[in-house]
Formats: structure tokens, sequence, C-alpha cells
């Protein structure tokens, strides 16, 4: 019977590393509502003279081979790659508030997974941005995009770096809850300075590898560590070092959810649009770069979901070391706890990796105290909302705790 129990074992390891999670459909809501095709701009995924709710033809039309003009906006090839990998996508027209949490409006931010804004050209009422901050607190993915400086493609006095710095500024949630800031500049270049970064999901996701981006005409970024310890700079210019500035993209947590941050308009840019505006094909267009790759990654790491956890923290602070326990139990299915002590005050991530070093959850991203914490850690992902339907494969996973310059690992095991 021993035997017998080994072998099935030793099955489901084999199979767990050839065997993919369930796969979980996300929903993508694209903004039409700042003037997004104002002047010659088309940041959009299907004009049809006035962008609508569902792009035309419809979604459930679309197959493996349909080509980006299926569509007619500058951002069809993005919508339709989304389609293509089995996600929902929706524009946000002209006139449709902007809300969280609001049950009478049918496109509230609560029931999309990622909200994407390509170049606003009006900006967001004060109502607006607690709208935006809350639902990324409380789990949302949003990807905002902008241009370079003194792109005001409406001449109301307001252009996108203004908009996203006003957003991050001047709110009633928290002033930098990002960590990041555009320059208001204007940068053309192509760069291969990148984060190398195996385990990144955005670098290193399942698009593709990120070797080089282009800007063209855009602005570059400067992150904060002090009001968001979790920033994180992606891209650089090139030849510079890569630190808090001239970043081209960068990512962050706040609260539950996400941001990611493109300077530039164009690497989004398909070269479809409206008649007569002048068009320009980043998307695939600039040979040798990875467009298509970085923001089809930072979309699924946007809408993926963290598992769902339990956190508790005893004050006792004596004699304290830094420890990761081995969970238990283990091996488990499908919960497990997972005990650490932190000696010292500090920014701490507690992190989930599979056997091939890809990042499948993060349990702990925040300033902890010293201490002794538990976590409940669930291989069925998702919550009792069911806005995350992912699961995790039967196999073995590595939990990394770190704080400070301290870093632990222990091996797990998911049998189902």
């Amino acid at each position: 019977m021993k035997s017998h129990s080994c072998k099935y074992i030793l099955l489901l390891l084999l199979l767990s590393i050839f065997s993919g999670n369930v796969f979980s459909q996300k929903k993508f809501l694209f903004d039409a509502t700042k003037a997004e095709t104002a002047g010659n701009a088309d940041w959009v995924i299907d004009e049809d003279s006035t962008p609508q709710r569902f792009p035309t033809p419809a979604e459930s039309t679309v197959t493996s081979s349909t080509l980006e003009t299926y569509w007619t906006g500058a951002l069809s090839a993005w919508g339709l790659a989304l389609v293509k990998m089995g996600h929902h996508v929706e524009t946000l027209p002209s006139g449709t508030a902007i809300t969280y949490g609001n049950a009478s409006n049918i496109q509230d931010l609560k029931n999309y997974d990622v909200y994407i804004v390509d170049e606003p050209n009006t900006p967001f009422s004060d109502a607006e941005k607690t709208a935006l901050l809350q639902f990324v607190k409380n789990g949302g993915g949003l990807f905002m995009i902008s241009d370079h400086g003194a792109a005001d493609r409406n001449n109301d006095g307001w252009d996108a770096v203004r908009i996203w710095n006003d957003l991050m500024r001047n709110n009633s949630v928290q002033s930098l809850p990002f960590g990041m800031m555009l320059d208001s500049n204007s940068i053309t270049e192509t760069t291969a300075n990148i984060l190398s970064a195996p385990v990144n999901e955005i670098l290193n996701g399942t698009a593709g590898q990120v070797t080089q981006f282009k800007f063209s005409a855009g602005s570059t970024i400067t992150i904060d560590t002090v009001s968001n310890p979790t920033v994180r700079a992606l891209v650089w210019r090139s030849g510079v070092p890569q630190g808090t500035t001239k970043v081209m993209v960068a990512s962050a947590f706040f609260g539950k959810g996400k941001v990611v941050l493109v300077g530039d308009s164009s690497p989004a840019d398909d070269g479809t649009g409206a008649s007569g505006n002048t068009l320009y094909n980043g998307w695939t267009g600039d040979v040798g770069v990875s467009h298509a790759n970085l923001h089809l990654n930072a979309s699924v790491w946007l809408a993926k979901k963290d598992s769902t956890v339990t956190v508790v923290h005893s004050n006792t602070t004596k004699n304290l070391s830094f420890t990761l326990a081995q969970n238990y139990p283990n091996p488990f299915n499908p919960t497990t706890t997972i005990s650490y002590q932190l000696s010292a005050n500090g920014f701490t991530t507690l992190k989930v990796y599979d056997i091939l070093g890809n990042e499948v959850a993060t349990l702990v991203n925040e300033v902890e105290e010293a201490g002794n914490y538990s976590v409940t850690f669930s291989a069925e992902g998702g919550s009792a909302s069911g806005r995350d339907a992912s699961k995790f494969s039967s196999g073995i996973y590595f939990a990394r705790l770190q704080s400070g310059e301290n870093i632990q690992f222990r091996k797990m095991m998911l049998i189902k």
C-alpha cells in the first residue's frame, strides 16, 4: 500500500509539471470617457464614429486568424489579442460615469478585473479619482498610459501627463498612492535597458519576453519607494543606471490591487483608426521591439488575483529572529498555514512560486512590525464573490519570505 501511495504522489508531481492552472476568463474595460478620440487620437478598441460598449463585429465572431482591422481603433490589436486569449473586452463610452460600488451602473468598475485608460485628455473629477483608487485598493488592475508633455489633443489645457499626475497628487484617498509621477518631457528612443527578473510576469509572461521597448515622444517616470515601497521600475532609458529616474515603464501594488504605468501611447498603437487621422503602428510595426509582449503580459498580471489568505499577528517580540517555518500541513490540500517571525519592523513580502520559478501568489506585501505571523494559503484561489476562479495544479511550490535584506525559502507540496 505504501509503495502504491508513493507512486501516486510521484505521478501527481509529474503531471503538475506539464499541466497549467484552470483557465479563468477576465473582463477588461477600455476607457472612452476622457476624449481618447480627440484630435488625431484613436485610443479605443473600436471607434465606430462614437465608441460603444461592445465592439462590432461581436467578439464572439473573433477567431485565431482575425486581423486587427476587424475593429477600428488604435487599440484594436490589443483588444483582439485579449479576446483570442479567451478574455472579454468592453468600452466605457463617452458620457458613462466612472464609479466603484454603484449597483445601478451596469459598467461599474466593480464588475471588471482591469481598467485600461490610454492617454486621457480630460481630467478626472474628485468622485472619479476616488472610484479609481477604491477599484485598485479592493483588488482591481489599472493600466495607465500617458504621452509626452504638452500633448493636449483637445486644447483644454490638460494633457495626459498633467491628468495622471493630478490623480496621484490630488485625491481623497492617498497622496502618491502608486509611488510614481510623470516627468512631462518628450523622449524618443529604443532601449534594451530592461530589469533582469526571470520571474517577473510583465517582462517574462505568457505573451513572451520583453527585450526592447521604444518611445516615440513619450514622458519618463520618476518612482518614489517611500510613498509606495512596492513600486518597481521595469524599463529605463538606454544607457542610464537602473534607478528611480528616467523610467519608461513601472508597476506597483496598492492595497489588494495593482497598477502599471507606460509613459508613451505609441507602443500600444496598432496603426488603425479613423479615416483622415495620422496613424502609427507601434504594436508590431517597430521591428525588434516587444510592445505587444509587454502590454499583454501586463494585462494578464493586472487581472490576476492573489490567493485567499488570512493573516494572524502576535505582538510577542521577545527573542525574535527572522524565520520562515515549514508550512503545515505539508503536503496540503487545499489550504495550509505558513508561519513566520520578523525580528525587526520592515517592508515584508511573502510570495509563492511554482517549480518553474513563476510567481503564482503574493500573500503579504506591506510594512509589518516585528512579531509572529501566520498566513493561511488557499490553493483554490479566488474569493467568496467568485471574481477569480483560478486554481493551482498539484505539484511543488516554494514560499519566499523577504524582509529587508533577509530572505528565506520553504518547499511546499500540493496534492489534490
